[in-house]
């Protein structure tokens, strides 16, 4: 461990493995970082470095991601079974900044809280306390995203259904189905009325919804696993959460959902992972869900491009291609050229790297990037008239995750995208900082601290109608300080260093994503 008489230079950490010691500095500092906040706040900010820009004043950031990870003497097997925690920080028009944060009340949140033990069997390995033999349920923590359209906010999880949460008071509502509707009394009665809904087809929300800014809508999708195929629902709202269009299709010979989709004018783009899933130790109790994957290495990735209702090919079939093998993690942004094809950027593995093992590795306190494959930016380009694909890593080595765009750019070509950024050495490591690429010119800006800093998932928030006329807002867990703050950098000079710091009172756990909205939800 690096005492605090040997500072740590982030150089050395980021460019080699060769002083072994700077790496575990880094490392032991990552770990550390996983460590339960249970705590919920609800404070004034006063510790602001720098101002406050004005297209701030009057809005709100929310962020989730898990923070709960102990019941008892028993700690989760993977960190992402942690309890969803809610974080909001709401800038009032006088400049007064307010920092609030809930545990996501889920049903299977309020009971272990009141039993303090897992009841619950969860997607990614933590058990029941008790017998797990044909117990099927599992655990919604509510924890990936905090989303943010209209009049609502949720808190989704991937493989359950969102949960509505008061943006004013933070309490948590409900769960809501497929209908748009809050579910009373989601959890079932006992395993026979759990294979009763399996039987029936039990239907899970994306945690990664899109907005399309051309008509104004939010766009997700609702998805089930059969047992020949897994069935998408994919529904286009408005700002009042009236559904204005609506379409459904199959994915052949899979029972694993997307994990994120990009959209165009045109299109809904999901990337298939090629993955398999042998339900039988999940059944009998040994395996979660996630340990029951196995990646296909040796098949190609598939996509599918798939007609909007209302779009230019309205009523055409589903057109799926193929590419080399590697696994999409993130879609940044997608849009249709003139010739007909479309443009993909996301983030994702490498077909190298697949051989290193799936969720597995980052099982334990943290993902170990010792194991986990380095996370780079692909463009890739489908050409549906020829049925043939492009792709290629757009920053050589450059480890990086979380690729965002102007808001307002989605389904538009696009020239800047933002992201997390680790190095640029073709390593696996920790997320240090900020970059911005410039696609055209393949010019980069990064922003980062001493190496010992984690940033969270990068917000935009425009401030003007052009592409890079904005501020880039994240939340950075500062180590050494056992701090965390808000940063707010200038998306036209990342580098420069952030324009205001929100500092907060305490730490928070690295989270996973989060929204911006040009509305007040604070204190009055």
């Amino acid at each position: 461990m690096i005492t605090d008489q040997e500072p740590v230079n982030a150089d050395q950490i980021v460019w080699g493995k060769r002083d072994e010691r700077l790496r575990q500095a880094q490392k032991a500092a990552w770990f550390g970082a996983f460590r339960s906040q249970r705590t919920e706040f609800a404070y004034e900010i006063t510790e602001i470095e720098g101002q406050l820009p004005e297209t701030l004043l009057n809005s709100t950031w929310f962020h989730n991601g898990p923070s709960g990870f102990e019941r008892g003497d028993q700690r989760v097997n993977h960190f992402l079974d942690g309890d969803g925690y809610l974080c909001r920080i709401a800038c009032r028009d006088d400049g007064r900044v307010f920092f609030d944060s809930r545990f996501v009340q889920t049903a299977e949140f309020v009971q272990e809280e009141q039993a303090d033990r897992f009841l619950f069997r969860s997607t990614f390995g933590t058990r029941k306390s008790q017998a797990n033999l044909l117990e099927l349920y599992l655990k919604n923590p509510a924890n990936v995203n905090a989303v943010a359209w209209g009049d609502r906010l949720f808190a989704m999880y991937e493989a359950g259904l969102p949960y509505r949460v008061d943006p004013y008071t933070m309490d948590t509502l409900g769960p809501e189905d497929c209908q748009g509707k809050l579910v009373s009394q989601p959890l079932p009665d006992s395993r026979w009325q759990t294979l009763q809904r399996f039987a029936q087809g039990q239907w899970a929300t994306t945690a990664h919804p899109h907005g399309d800014p051309v008509r104004d809508r939010i766009v997700l999708w609702h998805w089930a696993a059969g047992l020949k195929a897994l069935t998408i629902d994919v529904v286009e709202y408005d700002r009042q959460w009236q559904a204005c269009t609506r379409s459904q299709f199959q994915m052949p010979g899979t029972m694993v959902n997307p994990h994120d989709f990009a959209l165009t004018h045109t299109y809904y783009v999901f990337v298939e992972n090629r993955l398999t899933f042998n339900p039988l130790p999940f059944i009998l109790g040994r395996q979660s869900p996630a340990d029951c994957l196995q990646l296909q290495t040796d098949q190609p990735t598939r996509i599918h491009l798939v007609p909007r209702p209302d779009g230019p090919r309205a009523g055409q079939p589903v057109q799926t291609v193929e590419t080399t093998p590697w696994f999409s993690i993130h879609q940044a942004c997608a849009y249709d050229q003139p010739d007909g094809s479309v443009v993909v950027y996301s983030s994702g593995w490498p077909e190298a790297g697949l051989e290193r093992g799936f969720l597995s590795s980052w099982q334990g306190y943290a993902p170990d990037f010792d194991a986990i494959a380095p996370t780079y930016l692909w463009q890739t380009t489908i050409h549906p008239q020829k049925n043939t694909v492009t792709h290629q890593v757009v920053l050589d080595n450059y480890c990086i995750e979380y690729p965002c765009a102007h808001p307002q750019y989605e389904t538009q070509a696009v020239r800047y995208l933002y992201m997390t950024y680790s190095n640029c050495v073709g390593v696996s490591s920790p997320p240090i900082g900020y970059l911005k690429v410039d696609l055209h010119t393949q010019t980069t800006q990064i922003w980062m601290e001493d190496g010992l800093s984690f940033t969270d998932e990068p917000v935009f928030v425009p401030a003007g109608e052009e592409e890079d006329d904005g501020w880039l807002v994240g939340m950075v867990y500062d180590h050494p300080q056992e701090r965390s703050s808000l940063v707010v950098l200038s998306t036209k000079d990342l580098a420069a260093g952030p324009v205001c710091r929100l500092w907060l009172n305490h730490r928070l756990v690295p989270g996973l994503h989060g929204s911006w909205v040009p509305n007040y939800y604070g204190p009055r």
